[in-house]
């Protein structure tokens, strides 16, 4: 009964805090919404470029010229520019000069390109698709020396598939608002540490803790009351989020919600722990919410809340980002909306739920010690 009293003032005093509130919920949905909209295109799969010019000479084999006149319309459709030239000499002076990202030249049955290190981007990506190409050809000259017969089926269809990919959700990639709705969710969650700080603090502040002690009220009732009340009241602030996000922002949470929520509970036991065990370690309040204020930005930027970390292509980052406990919660969700995969599930419930464990036996054992 004693737990329940404690646990209801907790939640009660963080979700009448108009502070509190702005801060855990009018926060992140501003920023869903702010970050949904300015990174909409960087989201967006639908792309095109730009300024990637490539010229060509044709001298091959009719074969091999007819397939390359297929590379180069699904090279249009996403935006690169061929010109075709008849003197190899120039084009390769043009390369030279930078004026083009791409020179590929055509003779008999072989290709040759060449490219200037300067449009190593824009080259690249030709390359890419040149390559691609060119499996696609030598794929069909086996299969003519094998079954001709199959040829018919290949050549009658330019986009022919000789493996089926089989994808859970063919159509599903993550968007900006749905990317930033689980992101900025789990961001504010770890801020809800402040909270644990101060459900600890405001007992020396206000001058309550003592009195507190002198009552029946064992111990172990007030650190259980103080975690279950923080922890209650930040899984209300998240719902609030996630339903906004949801139902008015239209981000899209998967069809497994249950193990998504079980994900954000663990996280938020991992976060009230911490911003508790902080609580009695570090006597002011303040010092400790500025500790964890800048430790937080690290740690989420290790995790990919503010943009996909993957995207910078360091291995090295990559390892370290591994440090960051948001890095497999995020990991985790983004598995089950888009992939229906949950072998990310238990790691990431391990990770939050022993340092969980840590941090309470922590404060558990400082409170016996010691008085607030």
């Amino acid at each position: 009964m004693r737990i329940f009293k404690i646990m209801t003032k907790e939640i009660k005093e963080n979700l009448t805090d108009k502070k509190v509130m702005a801060m855990m919920v009018l926060f992140p949905i501003l920023l869903m919404i702010i970050l949904g909209f300015a990174f909409s295109n960087t989201f967006n799969n639908n792309f095109k470029l730009k300024d990637v010019k490539v010229i060509y000479t044709d001298n091959g084999s009719k074969e091999i010229s007819a397939g390359f006149k297929n590379f180069i319309e699904k090279g249009k459709e996403i935006g690169i520019e061929f010109k075709e030239i008849k003197n190899i000499d120039q084009g390769i002076s043009d390369i030279k000069n930078a004026k083009y990202s791409d020179y590929i030249v055509l003779k008999n049955d072989n290709i040759t390109t060449y490219k200037n290190d300067r449009n190593g981007i824009d080259s690249n990506i030709v390359e890419s698709m040149l390559s691609t190409f060119v499996d696609r050809d030598k794929a069909i000259s086996a299969i003519a020396k094998a079954n001709p017969f199959a040829l018919k089926n290949i050549t009658a269809d330019s986009n022919y598939n000789f493996v089926d990919v089989v994808s859970l959700d063919r159509n599903r990639q993550p968007t900006s608002k749905d990317y930033y709705s689980v992101t900025m969710l789990t961001l504010i969650i770890l801020y809800g540490s402040i909270s644990g700080v101060y459900a600890i603090d405001s007992e020396r502040t206000k001058k309550t803790g003592n009195r507190i002690l002198t009552s029946p009220t064992k111990k172990y009732e007030i650190l259980t009351g103080k975690l279950l009340g923080t922890a209650f009241s930040l899984l209300i602030q998240s719902a609030i989020v996630f339903v906004f996000s949801k139902y008015v922002l239209g981000a899209y949470w998967g069809s497994n919600i249950g193990i998504i929520f079980l994900l954000i509970l663990s996280e938020i036991l991992f976060s009230i722990s911490i911003g508790v065990g902080l609580g009695f370690i570090i006597k002011k309040g303040n010092t400790a919410s500025g500790i964890i204020s800048a430790i937080i930005p690290f740690i989420a930027f290790l995790g990919g809340s503010y943009f996909p970390i993957d995207s910078i292509s360091s291995k090295v980052l990559m390892q370290i980002a591994n440090i960051s406990p948001v890095k497999w919660t995020n990991s985790a969700i983004f598995q089950i909306i888009f992939s229906n995969d949950y072998s990310f599930v238990s790691t990431a419930l391990l990770i939050n739920l022993i340092c969980a464990a840590l941090f309470v036996g922590l404060s558990a054992y400082l409170f016996s010690k010691e008085a607030f």
